[in-house]
Protein backbone atom coordinates (compact mmCIF):
# COMPACT_ATOMS: atom_id res chain seq x y z
CA UNK A 1 0.00 0.00 0.00
CA UNK A 2 1.18 3.56 -1.11
CA UNK A 3 1.59 6.43 1.69
CA UNK A 4 -2.20 9.33 1.00
CA UNK A 5 -1.73 11.97 -0.90
CA UNK A 6 -0.65 15.27 0.67
CA UNK A 7 -3.98 16.67 0.77
CA UNK A 8 -5.45 13.24 2.45
CA UNK A 9 -2.34 13.63 4.91
CA UNK A 10 -2.97 17.10 5.65
CA UNK A 11 -6.87 16.27 6.21
CA UNK A 12 -5.42 13.10 8.16
CA UNK A 13 -3.14 15.06 10.67
CA UNK A 14 -6.48 17.05 11.42
CA UNK A 15 -8.62 14.64 12.23
CA UNK A 16 -5.83 12.94 14.53
CA UNK A 17 -5.06 16.21 15.91
CA UNK A 18 -8.44 17.27 16.93
CA UNK A 19 -9.32 13.90 19.34
CA UNK A 20 -5.97 14.24 21.14
CA UNK A 21 -6.12 18.04 21.53
CA UNK A 22 -9.77 17.48 22.90
CA UNK A 23 -8.49 14.31 25.73
CA UNK A 24 -5.54 16.72 26.62
CA UNK A 25 -8.35 19.54 27.11
CA UNK A 26 -10.16 17.22 29.23
CA UNK A 27 -7.41 16.61 31.56
CA UNK A 28 -7.51 20.42 33.44
CA UNK A 29 -11.19 21.53 31.96
CA UNK A 30 -12.66 19.51 35.30
CA UNK A 31 -10.61 22.01 37.41
CA UNK A 32 -12.59 24.76 36.18
CA UNK A 33 -15.89 22.95 36.95
CA UNK A 34 -15.07 20.95 40.61
CA UNK A 35 -17.10 23.88 42.76
CA UNK A 36 -19.82 22.90 40.50
CA UNK A 37 -19.96 19.21 40.78
CA UNK A 38 -19.53 19.28 44.50
CA UNK A 39 -22.32 22.11 44.94
CA UNK A 40 -24.60 19.86 42.22
CA UNK A 41 -23.74 17.08 44.58
CA UNK A 42 -24.43 18.70 47.71
CA UNK A 43 -21.30 17.57 49.33
CA UNK A 44 -19.75 19.51 51.52
CA UNK A 45 -17.11 21.67 50.36
CA UNK A 46 -14.57 20.62 53.27
CA UNK A 47 -15.18 17.32 52.89
CA UNK A 48 -15.78 16.45 49.30
CA UNK A 49 -12.85 18.23 47.78
CA UNK A 50 -9.93 16.18 48.06
CA UNK A 51 -12.09 13.45 46.74
CA UNK A 52 -12.92 14.98 43.83
CA UNK A 53 -9.56 15.86 43.27
CA UNK A 54 -9.26 12.70 42.14
CA UNK A 55 -11.19 13.78 39.08
CA UNK A 56 -8.00 15.40 38.11
CA UNK A 57 -5.00 13.20 39.75
CA UNK A 58 -7.12 9.89 38.38
CA UNK A 59 -7.18 11.48 35.15
CA UNK A 60 -3.19 12.61 34.83
CA UNK A 61 -2.52 9.20 36.30
CA UNK A 62 -4.31 6.59 33.63
CA UNK A 63 -3.66 9.22 31.13
CA UNK A 64 0.25 8.67 31.59
CA UNK A 65 0.11 5.06 32.29
CA UNK A 66 -1.65 4.36 29.25
CA UNK A 67 0.58 6.16 26.79
CA UNK A 68 3.21 3.82 27.71
CA UNK A 69 2.13 0.29 26.89
CA UNK A 70 -0.78 1.25 24.77
CA UNK A 71 2.21 2.76 22.34
CA UNK A 72 3.79 -0.95 22.43
CA UNK A 73 0.36 -2.43 21.90
CA UNK A 74 0.20 -0.22 18.58
CA UNK A 75 3.74 -1.19 17.80
CA UNK A 76 2.20 -4.74 18.04
CA UNK A 77 -1.42 -4.75 16.58
CA UNK A 78 -1.35 -1.94 14.23
CA UNK A 79 -2.09 1.72 15.15
CA UNK A 80 -4.89 1.95 12.99
CA UNK A 81 -6.72 0.03 15.28
CA UNK A 82 -5.67 1.14 18.32
CA UNK A 83 -6.24 4.79 17.47
CA UNK A 84 -9.63 3.93 16.79
CA UNK A 85 -10.29 1.45 19.85
CA UNK A 86 -8.74 4.53 22.05
CA UNK A 87 -10.93 6.97 20.81
CA UNK A 88 -14.06 4.87 21.42
CA UNK A 89 -13.02 4.21 24.84
CA UNK A 90 -12.50 8.20 25.35
CA UNK A 91 -16.26 8.95 23.70
CA UNK A 92 -17.55 6.12 25.94
CA UNK A 93 -16.10 7.59 28.99
CA UNK A 94 -16.87 11.28 28.36
CA UNK A 95 -21.02 9.97 27.77
CA UNK A 96 -20.50 8.20 30.93
CA UNK A 97 -19.14 11.44 32.86
CA UNK A 98 -22.17 13.36 31.21
CA UNK A 99 -24.53 10.44 32.66
CA UNK A 100 -23.23 9.82 36.05
CA UNK A 101 -25.60 11.04 37.94
CA UNK A 102 -28.27 8.78 36.43
CA UNK A 103 -28.42 5.69 35.37
CA UNK A 104 -24.38 4.26 36.35
CA UNK A 105 -25.29 5.84 40.42
CA UNK A 106 -28.73 3.57 40.51
CA UNK A 107 -26.47 0.86 38.75
CA UNK A 108 -23.76 0.84 41.49
CA UNK A 109 -26.04 1.64 44.21
CA UNK A 110 -28.40 -1.65 43.08
CA UNK A 111 -24.82 -4.01 42.80
CA UNK A 112 -23.66 -2.80 46.25
CA UNK A 113 -27.09 -4.33 47.94
CA UNK A 114 -24.82 -7.40 47.54
CA UNK A 115 -21.84 -6.64 49.18
CA UNK A 116 -22.32 -4.11 51.44
CA UNK A 117 -24.56 -3.80 54.72
CA UNK A 118 -26.38 -0.61 54.33
CA UNK A 119 -27.46 2.09 51.87
CA UNK A 120 -24.57 4.21 50.03
CA UNK A 121 -24.55 7.95 50.15
CA UNK A 122 -25.80 8.87 46.81
CA UNK A 123 -24.03 11.44 46.50
CA UNK A 124 -20.51 10.16 47.37
CA UNK A 125 -21.37 7.27 44.87
CA UNK A 126 -22.31 9.81 42.35
CA UNK A 127 -18.92 10.92 43.15
CA UNK A 128 -16.82 8.11 42.83
CA UNK A 129 -18.80 7.28 39.46
CA UNK A 130 -17.87 10.53 37.89
CA UNK A 131 -13.80 9.36 39.02
CA UNK A 132 -14.03 6.37 37.27
CA UNK A 133 -15.39 7.60 34.41
CA UNK A 134 -12.89 10.43 34.07
CA UNK A 135 -9.83 7.55 34.65
CA UNK A 136 -12.16 5.70 31.47
CA UNK A 137 -11.73 8.60 29.39
CA UNK A 138 -7.78 9.29 30.33
CA UNK A 139 -7.15 5.83 29.43
CA UNK A 140 -8.72 6.64 25.93
CA UNK A 141 -7.29 10.24 25.72
CA UNK A 142 -3.55 9.25 26.78
CA UNK A 143 -3.33 6.22 24.34
CA UNK A 144 -4.14 8.67 21.16
CA UNK A 145 -1.55 10.52 21.81
CA UNK A 146 1.93 8.87 21.26
CA UNK A 147 -0.58 6.52 18.17
CA UNK A 148 -1.33 9.65 16.90
CA UNK A 149 2.47 10.47 16.99
CA UNK A 150 3.34 7.20 15.38
CA UNK A 151 0.66 7.66 12.65
CA UNK A 152 2.76 10.87 11.61
CA UNK A 153 5.92 8.34 11.56
CA UNK A 154 3.57 6.23 9.09
CA UNK A 155 1.77 9.03 6.81
CA UNK A 156 4.79 10.88 6.43
CA UNK A 157 8.55 10.85 5.22
CA UNK A 158 11.52 11.22 6.84
CA UNK A 159 11.99 14.83 5.18
CA UNK A 160 8.53 16.19 6.38
CA UNK A 161 7.45 14.17 10.02
CA UNK A 162 9.13 16.52 11.98
CA UNK A 163 7.20 19.38 11.59
CA UNK A 164 4.06 17.66 12.17
CA UNK A 165 5.89 15.63 14.92
CA UNK A 166 5.75 18.81 16.68
CA UNK A 167 2.65 19.81 15.90
CA UNK A 168 0.94 17.13 17.73
CA UNK A 169 3.22 17.78 20.55
CA UNK A 170 2.38 21.43 20.64
CA UNK A 171 -1.31 20.54 20.24
CA UNK A 172 -1.31 18.25 22.61
CA UNK A 173 0.70 20.52 25.67
CA UNK A 174 -2.12 23.70 24.26
CA UNK A 175 -5.23 21.42 25.12
CA UNK A 176 -3.76 21.09 29.00
CA UNK A 177 -3.26 24.61 29.08
CA UNK A 178 -6.04 26.20 27.90
CA UNK A 179 -8.41 23.54 29.67
CA UNK A 180 -9.25 25.32 32.37
CA UNK A 181 -10.59 28.46 29.97
CA UNK A 182 -12.57 26.31 28.06
CA UNK A 183 -13.93 24.59 31.05
CA UNK A 184 -14.98 28.36 32.42
CA UNK A 185 -16.42 29.55 29.26
CA UNK A 186 -18.62 26.47 29.00
CA UNK A 187 -19.96 26.88 32.53
CA UNK A 188 -21.22 30.47 32.06
CA UNK A 189 -23.42 29.53 29.61
CA UNK A 190 -24.21 25.94 30.04
CA UNK A 191 -24.29 23.28 33.11
CA UNK A 192 -20.73 20.91 33.35
CA UNK A 193 -22.11 18.11 31.88
CA UNK A 194 -22.42 19.98 28.50
CA UNK A 195 -18.70 20.22 28.23
CA UNK A 196 -18.48 15.92 27.92
CA UNK A 197 -21.44 16.25 25.74
CA UNK A 198 -19.87 18.47 23.46
CA UNK A 199 -17.33 15.52 23.11
CA UNK A 200 -19.21 13.10 21.57
CA UNK A 201 -20.17 14.55 18.06
CA UNK A 202 -16.48 14.97 17.25
CA UNK A 203 -15.33 11.15 18.11
CA UNK A 204 -18.20 9.96 16.20
CA UNK A 205 -17.11 11.75 13.29
CA UNK A 206 -13.35 11.56 13.72
CA UNK A 207 -13.79 8.01 13.84
CA UNK A 208 -15.88 7.60 10.41
CA UNK A 209 -13.65 9.69 8.96
CA UNK A 210 -10.34 8.06 10.34
CA UNK A 211 -11.41 4.44 9.78
CA UNK A 212 -12.13 5.07 6.36
CA UNK A 213 -8.61 7.24 5.48
CA UNK A 214 -6.50 5.26 7.46
CA UNK A 215 -7.77 2.10 5.50
CA UNK A 216 -4.54 2.75 3.01
CA UNK A 217 -1.84 3.39 5.56
CA UNK A 218 0.53 0.74 5.65
CA UNK A 219 1.95 -0.56 9.24
CA UNK A 220 4.82 -2.64 10.43
CA UNK A 221 4.24 -4.31 13.28
CA UNK A 222 6.27 -5.67 15.10
CA UNK A 223 7.03 -9.35 15.74
CA UNK A 224 7.45 -9.77 19.35
CA UNK A 225 4.61 -9.83 22.04
CA UNK A 226 3.59 -7.77 24.83
CA UNK A 227 5.66 -7.64 28.20
CA UNK A 228 2.29 -7.44 30.26
CA UNK A 229 5.07 -7.68 33.60
CA UNK A 230 6.91 -4.87 32.24
CA UNK A 231 3.27 -2.87 31.60
CA UNK A 232 2.99 -3.74 35.55
CA UNK A 233 6.05 -2.58 36.84
CA UNK A 234 6.12 1.03 35.04
CA UNK A 235 2.57 1.16 35.88
CA UNK A 236 3.07 1.38 39.57
CA UNK A 237 6.26 3.62 39.02
CA UNK A 238 4.58 6.07 37.27
CA UNK A 239 1.72 6.09 39.66
CA UNK A 240 3.64 6.00 42.77
CA UNK A 241 5.98 8.83 41.15
CA UNK A 242 2.78 11.34 40.37
CA UNK A 243 1.50 10.65 43.97
CA UNK A 244 4.78 11.38 45.79
CA UNK A 245 5.75 14.56 43.24
CA UNK A 246 2.40 15.68 42.74
CA UNK A 247 1.70 16.05 46.71
CA UNK A 248 3.28 19.15 45.84
CA UNK A 249 0.65 20.48 44.21
CA UNK A 250 -1.53 20.61 47.34
CA UNK A 251 0.87 23.22 49.06
CA UNK A 252 -0.88 25.61 50.61
CA UNK A 253 1.75 28.75 50.87
CA UNK A 254 -0.15 30.66 53.55
CA UNK A 255 0.73 27.42 55.88
CA UNK A 256 3.27 27.00 58.13
CA UNK A 257 4.75 23.74 56.73
CA UNK A 258 7.80 23.86 55.29
CA UNK A 259 8.68 21.02 52.82
CA UNK A 260 6.35 18.24 51.01
CA UNK A 261 3.95 15.99 53.26
CA UNK A 262 5.27 13.43 55.05
CA UNK A 263 4.26 11.02 52.24
CA UNK A 264 6.08 12.06 49.16
CA UNK A 265 9.34 10.47 49.97
CA UNK A 266 8.08 6.98 50.60
CA UNK A 267 6.10 7.50 47.81
CA UNK A 268 9.04 9.07 45.69
CA UNK A 269 11.60 6.18 46.95
CA UNK A 270 9.19 3.25 45.99
CA UNK A 271 8.44 4.66 42.56
CA UNK A 272 12.34 4.70 41.87
CA UNK A 273 12.45 0.65 43.64
CA UNK A 274 9.75 0.09 40.94
CA UNK A 275 11.97 1.62 38.13
CA UNK A 276 14.84 -0.29 38.96
CA UNK A 277 12.78 -3.37 38.43
CA UNK A 278 11.11 -2.40 35.39
CA UNK A 279 14.57 -1.09 33.54
CA UNK A 280 16.16 -4.23 34.94
CA UNK A 281 12.89 -6.83 33.58
CA UNK A 282 13.45 -5.08 30.42
CA UNK A 283 17.24 -5.36 29.85
CA UNK A 284 16.46 -9.74 30.58
CA UNK A 285 13.35 -9.88 28.50
CA UNK A 286 13.56 -11.30 24.97
CA UNK A 287 10.49 -8.43 24.26
CA UNK A 288 10.75 -5.62 25.98
CA UNK A 289 8.26 -2.92 26.46
CA UNK A 290 10.72 -0.63 25.73
CA UNK A 291 14.10 -1.57 24.27
CA UNK A 292 16.29 0.09 26.49
CA UNK A 293 18.96 -0.42 23.58
CA UNK A 294 16.97 2.70 21.73
CA UNK A 295 19.04 4.83 24.31
CA UNK A 296 22.23 4.14 23.02
CA UNK A 297 21.24 5.35 19.59
CA UNK A 298 22.38 8.68 18.54
CA UNK A 299 19.81 11.72 19.83
CA UNK A 300 17.70 9.51 21.78
CA UNK A 301 18.53 10.25 25.32
CA UNK A 302 19.95 13.77 24.77
CA UNK A 303 16.76 14.59 23.03
CA UNK A 304 14.65 12.94 26.12
CA UNK A 305 16.27 14.67 28.50
CA UNK A 306 15.86 18.30 26.38
CA UNK A 307 11.96 17.28 26.49
CA UNK A 308 12.31 16.61 30.17
CA UNK A 309 13.48 20.26 30.90
CA UNK A 310 11.62 22.02 28.73
CA UNK A 311 8.41 20.37 30.61
CA UNK A 312 10.20 21.82 33.78
CA UNK A 313 10.53 25.28 32.20
CA UNK A 314 7.19 24.97 30.56
CA UNK A 315 5.15 24.44 33.60
CA UNK A 316 6.95 27.16 35.60
CA UNK A 317 5.35 29.91 33.08
CA UNK A 318 1.39 27.43 32.82
CA UNK A 319 1.48 27.96 37.01
CA UNK A 320 3.04 31.29 37.54
CA UNK A 321 0.70 32.94 35.11
CA UNK A 322 -2.65 32.30 37.14
CA UNK A 323 -0.61 33.16 40.46
CA UNK A 324 0.74 36.27 39.28
CA UNK A 325 -2.90 37.29 38.21
CA UNK A 326 -5.04 35.92 40.94
CA UNK A 327 -2.98 37.47 43.30
CA UNK A 328 -1.59 40.75 42.48
CA UNK A 329 -3.76 42.13 39.57
CA UNK A 330 -7.53 40.07 39.32
CA UNK A 331 -10.50 41.73 41.69
CA UNK A 332 -11.91 38.77 42.16
CA UNK A 333 -11.51 34.86 42.03
CA UNK A 334 -13.94 35.08 38.71
CA UNK A 335 -12.25 37.96 37.20
CA UNK A 336 -8.61 36.28 38.11
CA UNK A 337 -9.49 33.14 36.29
CA UNK A 338 -10.86 34.48 33.31
CA UNK A 339 -7.71 36.57 32.60
CA UNK A 340 -5.62 33.61 33.41
CA UNK A 341 -6.90 31.75 30.78
CA UNK A 342 -6.96 34.28 28.14
CA UNK A 343 -3.32 35.66 29.37
CA UNK A 344 -2.13 31.92 28.45
CA UNK A 345 -3.26 32.10 25.17
CA UNK A 346 -0.47 34.38 24.49
CA UNK A 347 2.01 31.34 25.63
CA UNK A 348 0.04 28.10 23.95
CA UNK A 349 -1.30 29.53 20.61
CA UNK A 350 2.72 31.01 19.82
CA UNK A 351 3.76 27.84 20.90
CA UNK A 352 1.73 25.57 18.66
CA UNK A 353 2.02 27.81 15.61
CA UNK A 354 5.68 27.89 16.53
CA UNK A 355 6.11 24.31 16.04
CA UNK A 356 5.50 24.05 12.06
CA UNK A 357 8.57 26.18 11.55
CA UNK A 358 10.41 24.19 14.05
CA UNK A 359 9.82 21.27 12.02
CA UNK A 360 10.63 22.78 9.11
CA UNK A 361 13.77 23.97 10.22
CA UNK A 362 14.40 20.44 12.01
CA UNK A 363 13.49 19.04 8.16
CA UNK A 364 15.92 21.28 6.28
CA UNK A 365 18.76 21.13 8.95
CA UNK A 366 18.43 19.69 11.32
CA UNK A 367 17.70 19.37 14.94
CA UNK A 368 20.14 21.24 16.61
CA UNK A 369 19.57 24.67 14.64
CA UNK A 370 15.67 24.80 15.87
CA UNK A 371 16.31 23.46 19.13
CA UNK A 372 19.22 25.89 19.98
CA UNK A 373 17.07 28.54 18.79
CA UNK A 374 13.99 28.01 20.74
CA UNK A 375 15.71 27.47 24.12
CA UNK A 376 17.28 30.83 23.48
CA UNK A 377 13.81 32.46 22.96
CA UNK A 378 12.63 30.99 25.94
CA UNK A 379 15.45 31.98 28.15
CA UNK A 380 14.77 35.19 26.81
CA UNK A 381 11.40 34.99 27.32
CA UNK A 382 11.64 33.94 31.13
CA UNK A 383 14.19 36.99 31.56
CA UNK A 384 11.59 39.61 30.59
CA UNK A 385 8.88 37.40 32.54
CA UNK A 386 10.95 38.24 35.56
CA UNK A 387 10.43 41.89 35.24
CA UNK A 388 6.64 41.24 36.12
CA UNK A 389 5.44 44.06 38.91
CA UNK A 390 2.04 44.90 39.86
CA UNK A 391 1.84 47.76 37.26
CA UNK A 392 2.88 45.78 34.28
CA UNK A 393 0.37 45.78 31.63
CA UNK A 394 -1.24 42.70 30.12
CA UNK A 395 -0.10 43.57 26.75
CA UNK A 396 3.55 43.41 28.08
CA UNK A 397 2.68 40.13 29.73
CA UNK A 398 1.51 38.94 26.80
CA UNK A 399 4.65 40.41 24.43
CA UNK A 400 7.18 38.33 27.03
CA UNK A 401 4.81 35.07 27.14
CA UNK A 402 5.09 35.09 23.48
CA UNK A 403 8.96 34.43 23.39
CA UNK A 404 8.68 31.76 25.84
CA UNK A 405 5.67 30.29 23.90
CA UNK A 406 7.60 30.30 20.33
CA UNK A 407 10.78 29.72 21.87
CA UNK A 408 9.39 26.10 23.68
CA UNK A 409 7.08 25.77 20.22
CA UNK A 410 10.38 25.79 18.59
CA UNK A 411 11.60 22.66 20.06
CA UNK A 412 9.20 20.77 20.32
CA UNK A 413 9.19 19.18 16.90
CA UNK A 414 12.84 18.52 16.66
CA UNK A 415 13.11 16.90 20.18
CA UNK A 416 9.90 14.73 18.59
CA UNK A 417 11.27 13.88 14.97
CA UNK A 418 15.10 13.06 17.19
CA UNK A 419 13.14 10.61 19.14
CA UNK A 420 10.82 9.13 17.27
CA UNK A 421 13.08 9.49 13.55
CA UNK A 422 15.81 7.79 15.70
CA UNK A 423 13.59 4.11 16.54
CA UNK A 424 12.94 1.91 13.99
CA UNK A 425 9.55 1.54 12.70
CA UNK A 426 7.72 -1.52 15.11
CA UNK A 427 8.88 0.55 17.90
CA UNK A 428 7.42 4.16 16.74
CA UNK A 429 4.43 3.92 19.46
CA UNK A 430 6.69 2.84 22.42
CA UNK A 431 8.94 6.07 21.18
CA UNK A 432 6.58 8.60 20.49
CA UNK A 433 4.88 7.39 24.03
CA UNK A 434 8.55 8.58 25.87
CA UNK A 435 8.53 12.09 24.07
CA UNK A 436 5.30 13.10 26.15
CA UNK A 437 5.75 11.23 29.14
CA UNK A 438 9.57 12.94 29.23
CA UNK A 439 7.78 16.43 29.29
CA UNK A 440 5.02 15.15 31.63
CA UNK A 441 7.55 13.71 33.90
CA UNK A 442 9.17 17.20 33.78
CA UNK A 443 5.97 19.39 34.12
CA UNK A 444 5.52 16.53 37.22
CA UNK A 445 9.15 17.47 38.52
CA UNK A 446 8.27 21.12 37.96
CA UNK A 447 4.97 21.39 40.57
CA UNK A 448 6.70 20.16 42.79
CA UNK A 449 9.96 21.54 43.46
CA UNK A 450 8.69 24.96 42.35
CA UNK A 451 5.69 24.64 45.10
CA UNK A 452 8.24 23.82 47.40
CA UNK A 453 10.13 26.16 46.89
CA UNK A 454 7.43 28.73 46.66
CA UNK A 455 6.56 27.44 49.96
CA UNK A 456 10.08 28.01 51.90
CA UNK A 457 10.51 31.47 50.14
CA UNK A 458 7.36 32.77 51.27
CA UNK A 459 7.65 31.27 54.87
CA UNK A 460 11.59 33.27 54.81
CA UNK A 461 10.77 36.11 53.42
CA UNK A 462 7.70 36.83 55.69
CA UNK A 463 10.07 36.54 58.24
CA UNK A 464 12.14 38.60 57.51
CA UNK A 465 10.06 41.25 56.18
CA UNK A 466 7.05 41.11 58.75
CA UNK A 467 6.85 42.88 61.97
CA UNK A 468 6.64 40.61 65.08
CA UNK A 469 2.86 42.29 65.45
CA UNK A 470 1.80 43.38 61.59
CA UNK A 471 -1.41 45.34 61.18
CA UNK A 472 -3.99 44.04 58.51
CA UNK A 473 -2.56 46.89 56.15
CA UNK A 474 1.41 45.77 56.70
CA UNK A 475 0.45 41.80 56.35
CA UNK A 476 -1.32 42.60 52.81
CA UNK A 477 1.65 44.90 51.09
CA UNK A 478 4.24 42.32 52.52
CA UNK A 479 2.04 39.65 51.19
CA UNK A 480 2.01 41.84 47.93
CA UNK A 481 6.00 42.24 48.07
CA UNK A 482 6.91 38.70 48.77
CA UNK A 483 4.70 37.14 46.31
CA UNK A 484 5.94 39.37 43.94
CA UNK A 485 9.82 38.74 44.47
CA UNK A 486 9.15 34.83 44.86
CA UNK A 487 7.25 34.32 41.15
CA UNK A 488 10.13 36.75 39.66
CA UNK A 489 12.67 33.84 41.48
CA UNK A 490 10.91 31.00 39.65
CA UNK A 491 10.54 32.55 36.49
CA UNK A 492 15.02 32.95 36.49
CA UNK A 493 14.68 29.61 37.83
CA UNK A 494 12.70 28.51 34.99
CA UNK A 495 15.68 30.11 32.26
CA UNK A 496 18.50 28.35 34.15
CA UNK A 497 16.24 25.30 33.54
CA UNK A 498 16.17 26.56 29.79
CA UNK A 499 19.96 27.21 29.74
CA UNK A 500 20.81 23.56 31.29
CA UNK A 501 18.68 22.19 28.46
CA UNK A 502 20.91 23.99 25.84
CA UNK A 503 24.11 21.81 26.83
CA UNK A 504 22.60 18.36 26.02
CA UNK A 505 21.03 20.61 22.61
CA UNK A 506 24.01 20.84 21.74
CA UNK A 507 24.77 17.88 21.24
CA UNK A 508 21.89 17.12 18.86
CA UNK A 509 23.61 15.77 15.61
CA UNK A 510 22.20 16.29 12.42
CA UNK A 511 20.03 13.27 11.38
CA UNK A 512 21.57 11.47 8.78
CA UNK A 513 18.23 11.13 6.32
CA UNK A 514 19.97 7.99 4.26
CA UNK A 515 20.67 5.61 7.61
CA UNK A 516 16.96 6.39 8.57
CA UNK A 517 15.33 5.85 5.69
CA UNK A 518 17.01 2.42 5.33
CA UNK A 519 15.16 1.57 8.76
CA UNK A 520 12.05 2.28 7.01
Amino acid sequence: MSKPKSAQSGLLLILISIPIFIGALDLTVISAVLPHVIVDLEIPLQTGLDVAAWMVTGYLLVYSVAMIFMGRLSDLYGRRQVYLIALGIFAFGSYLVAVAHTWPTRLVLQASYLFVSGRLDVSYTTLYVLIASRMIQAFGAGTMVPVGMALVGDIFPIGLRARYLGLIAAVDTAGWVVGHLYGGIVVRFWDWQMIFWLNLPICVLGFILIWRLLLNIPQERSAGRMDWLGAILITAALTLLNLGLGNGTDIDLTSSQSGLPPSALPLILTALIFLGLFIWRQMKTHHPLIDISLFRRQNYLIASLVNFLVGFSLFVAIANVPLFINTLVAKSLEQGAWDSGWMLSALTIPMALASIPGGRLSDKYGYRLPAILGLVLSILGFILMRSWNINTSYSTMAFHLMFGGIGIGLTMAPVAAAVVNTAPPDQRGTSSALVIIFRLMGMTVGVSSITTYDLLRVNALSRILLSSTPTLDETIRVGMEVTEKVISETFVIAGLVAMLALIPALRLKTHNQTSEVKNE
